[in-house]
């Protein structure tokens, strides 16, 4: 008797894979990115004072033109006191 995964096209197995895949590729990308952001900073440091104005914006757009997004997420509320038990 024929498996019926043998009938499957070779992207049915990619797609299987998918999810797994794609998360490996996010870490990657990730990891590429902060190395990226520390080889400019490195930079920055090394080259002595501060960025001015005009650095720091031509520093921002040039993280943005390789893909660096910038996500502001909005402060957890605090949290309530616990009661202490004795």
């Amino acid at each position: 008797m024929q498996d019926i995964t043998d009938d499957m096209p070779p992207e049915a197995e990619v797609q299987e894979n998918a999810p797994g895949q794609a998360r490996r590729d996010a870490q990657r990308e990730r990891a590429r990115k902060a190395q990226l952001v520390q080889a400019q900073v490195a930079r920055a440091r090394s080259a002595g004072a501060a960025p001015n104005e005009d650095e720091a914006a031509r520093l921002v757009a040039e993280f943005h033109a390789k893909g660096g997004q910038v996500t502001v997420v909005p402060e957890a509320p605090p949290e309530p006191e616990k009661e202490k038990r004795r």
